[in-house]
């Protein structure tokens, strides 16, 4: 850095945009999470003031940047999200010598209320009713989805060569750009790889079409279909399906974790629902035991 920029930062003259600029090329840039953090970025600039010093971020703006996402109905998770973009570049910031402290950032209590997922039947009429109107593809997408546990930005960045043979294990997909930046592997079912199959039959990358307006665009359909006016009931339950069903069906938890690509066996947990089928089969693995 040149010496009078050095002391421009030291004195808090480094502006916003230039901080989540320098923070976006060292953390986010050329990862899954690209998009997601352009978008925060674009929101934080437009609050805080693009051009506005580091330091105009303090305790009280902060409490009215949460009040301002709150105003507008965001969900608690969605605000936590933006507050992580700026802490990660606060933290950036403070190591780097361009402020001296940092605010602290209070998150969101998100509720711990079970996660609401898909049942058997319920992916059924979805898929039918999808079927019926002519929105394959999207039908293929869903199922894609329910069965990988992706996330759509990671299955937008998938390409044709992603996907492999192992002679043990079947069909696997290799995926460079996740959320966290640690590259997984997951094992493909039947419907997954006929999914992939078919839309990459005529796309080098066969998930790119299905955009964020293009899932609210179908899933508009889905929920009217469905009749279904639940707040939760979102796209993103075909990647909380997958993990819950992994837990329901034994799956042990590490393998889960890996599968999803959680930081944390703690957000792994969150998909361990209690159903009175597990309650059963402890009740029978007790009785066994005497």
């Amino acid at each position: 850095m040149p010496y009078q920029e050095l002391l421009d930062a030291k004195e808090g003259k480094i502006t916003i945009d230039e901080l989540l600029s320098k923070t976006f090329v060292r953390y986010w840039e050329d990862t899954a999470n690209e998009s997601t953090q352009l978008g925060n970025m674009r929101l934080i600039n437009e609050f805080f003031g693009a051009n506005q010093p580091v330091d105009k971020i303090d305790a009280t703006s902060l409490d009215e940047f949460i009040g301002a996402m709150e105003r507008k109905g965001l969900a608690a998770s969605t605000i936590n999200g933006r507050l992580a973009t700026i802490s990660k570049a606060l933290t950036y910031a403070q190591d780097r010598g361009y402020i001296n402290s940092r605010p602290k950032i209070e998150r969101k209590k998100v509720s711990n209320q079970r996660l609401r997922f898909f049942t058997e039947e319920e992916e059924y009429e979805m898929l039918e009713a999808l079927r019926a109107d002519g929105r394959n593809h999207f039908a293929h997408f869903v199922e894609w989805s329910i069965d990988t546990g992706m996330r759509p930005i990671e299955s937008r960045n998938v390409p044709q060569t992603a996907v492999r043979e192992d002679p043990e294990l079947g069909y696997l997909i290799d995926l460079r750009k996740t959320k966290n930046a640690y590259p997984r592997t997951i094992p493909l079912t039947k419907r997954a790889h006929f999914a992939f199959t078919y839309l990459s039959a005529t796309e080098f990358m066969p998930f790119a079409q299905f955009t964020e307006s293009n899932i609210r665009k179908n899933w508009r359909f889905v929920r009217e279909a469905m009749n279904d006016v639940d707040p939760e009931f979102v796209f993103y339950l075909t990647r909380h399906t997958c993990a819950s069903r992994l837990v329901q069906r034994n799956v042990p938890l590490h393998v889960v974790k890996e599968w999803m690509g959680h930081r944390t066996y703690e957000m792994t947990l969150r998909y361990a629902k209690l159903t009175p089928r597990n309650f059963l089969d402890a009740k029978v693995a007790l009785e066994q035991a005497l």
